[in-house]
């Protein structure tokens, strides 16, 4: 399971409020022009952050999972699904020609 599909159901961040001030005149005080932005950001963007910092805590891995199959490999029982695997890659390929639809 990749990160970014177990993230896809996490809204986007939005920016609200974010005005940009005109530049000065080039005749201005400073003698170049200044720009500034201010931007709020939502409270989603914390709980991105808190949901981020959460994954980063988690194992990359089951090392028990990751132990029992290689110990199949090793003794030959271990079985591939040909569905599941056919049924990943499949969902895999419609959600990299979303990804380009969007893009």
């Amino acid at each position: 399971m990749k990160i970014d599909s177990a993230l896809q159901h996490i809204s986007s961040i939005q920016a609200k409020g974010v005005k940009a001030k005109p530049a000065k005149d080039k005749q201005g005080s400073s003698g170049s022009a200044l720009i500034s932005d201010n931007v709020e950001l939502t409270g989603t963007s914390s709980r991105m952050r808190e949901l981020e910092m959460q994954l980063a805590d988690l194992p990359a891995e089951d090392a028990n999972k990751v132990a029992a199959i290689r110990q199949a490999i090793a003794d030959g029982s271990f079985k591939v699904d040909e569905e599941a695997v056919a049924e990943g890659m499949v969902q895999e390929s419609i959600e990299q020609l979303r990804q380009q639809q969007r893009a």
